[in-house]
């Protein structure tokens, strides 16, 4: 039986650019060779700290301009094992068990699932599919928290192609959300794992990083959704008030300097190209994914067009058992996320996540069609 994987961050595995990766490997080894010898804070390509090697720090700076025409300052920003160990960091350096914690009250599973080992409290803010956080909510729950003498440690936002709904939060409520965090001296963490994932020009406003002049705003991103999961590389950036007490808490020893040389190596000629091809092959997934949806869903089911990420989020009726609808679509090889997971109550919503990158294409009708058969056997 075909199993039909609409789960996990996972992007197109034909995009992989294995020829580019061994021509930059062959580069990168040649070049460092015996450097592999030390500890990355013991030797100039990691600029002798636990930052992470030079060079795709640099990229990722270069990065930042290309979208924000500034570049992020390289001695602040510190290379992880995905965008995942920077969210470890950050929360193990703000967050004690009993502490309060902002997020959208649907945002990623994993960082839910790691603020709840912290002993943490998630106050969940309600997210417009299309618009992102409901910042006027934020407000409001930001003024009873205040008045009860409780200051929450951070707020979590995932702006752009918002997992899971794809949302993109407005300019607008953008510089809403980062006045009215400075009014009552919260940090921001901005989670931008899906940058330049985009299908449309100009469709992602400026970063909340950049608009901030205060250092509140860390900022996370990930070259791992622009590459591949299996590459784990990450990577944030902190101003100074925040940086030293961030690092403190690291002890790894460094990332990977060898997987690091090599992404550098490709990144730097090639990172434009590579996602252009990337989001090509992931627009053409999600245009076939809609299609089915429209044909086999329509009359049960209503979605917002992600305008980049990876991610679809379906809303389904009322009627919808859903978890019987997990057990129905198991029996008919279809693997999806469920909406409780991404819910910051862990609440039973009648949702569900779609990742539909890495599915061959060719397969994505025929899962859609099997997953709504699952639906009607679930009303």
């Amino acid at each position: 039986m075909v199993v039909y994987h609409f789960t996990g961050g996972k992007t197109p595995p034909e995009a992989f650019p294995v020829d580019g990766f061994v021509e930059a490997a062959v580069r990168a080894l040649r070049r460092l060779g015996g450097d592999f010898a030390y500890y990355p804070r013991q030797h100039e390509y990691s600029s002798y700290s636990d930052k992470g090697y030079l060079g795709l720090r640099v990229v990722a700076s270069s990065r930042y301009e290309h979208r924000e025409s500034v570049p992020l300052p390289v001695e602040n920003i510190v290379i992880t094992a995905g965008s995942m160990q920077a969210i470890e960091l950050l929360g193990r350096t703000f967050v004690r068990p009993g502490d309060t914690v902002i997020t959208e009250q649907l945002t990623y599973y994993g960082t839910l699932q790691f603020f709840r080992y912290l002993q943490a409290k998630i106050v969940g803010i309600p997210v417009d599919e299309r618009d992102g956080m409901e910042v006027d909510v934020l407000e409001d729950v930001l003024k009873r928290l205040n008045e009860k003498g409780v200051k929450p440690k951070f707020i979590y936002t995932i702006p752009n192609h918002h997992n899971p709904t794809g949302a993109i939060l407005t300019e607008s409520r953008r510089k809403q959300l980062l006045n009215v965090a400075l009014e009552y001296g919260i940090p921001i963490i901005e989670d931008d794992c899906y940058g330049d994932l985009d299908f449309e020009p100009e469709a992602v406003p400026r970063s909340i990083n950049t608009i901030d002049n205060s250092g509140m705003v860390m900022f996370v991103a990930s070259f791992s959704k622009i590459l591949a999961p299996g590459i784990r590389l990450g990577y944030f950036y902190a101003s100074d008030r925040f940086l030293d007490e961030i690092m403190a808490h690291r002890w790894d020893l460094g990332t990977s300097v060898l997987a690091s040389a090599v992404v550098a190596e490709f990144l730097k000629e090639n990172m434009w190209s590579h996602i252009s091809k990337q989001v090509a092959i992931i627009r053409r997934k999600r245009d076939t994914l809609m299609a089915a949806l429209e044909e086999y869903l329509g009359d049960v089911a209503s979605w917002v067009k992600p305008r980049g990420g990876l991610f679809l989020w379906v809303r389904l009726s009322e009627d919808v058992d859903m978890q019987k609808l997990q057990a129905e679509s198991e029996k008919r090889g279809v693997k999806f996320d469920p909406g409780r997971a991404f819910h910051s109550e862990e609440k039973e919503i009648e949702a569900l996540r779609l990742s539909y990158a890495h599915i061959p294409l060719d397969e994505i009708p025929n899962g859609i069609r099997l997953l709504a058969e699952a639906v009607e056997a679930s009303r």
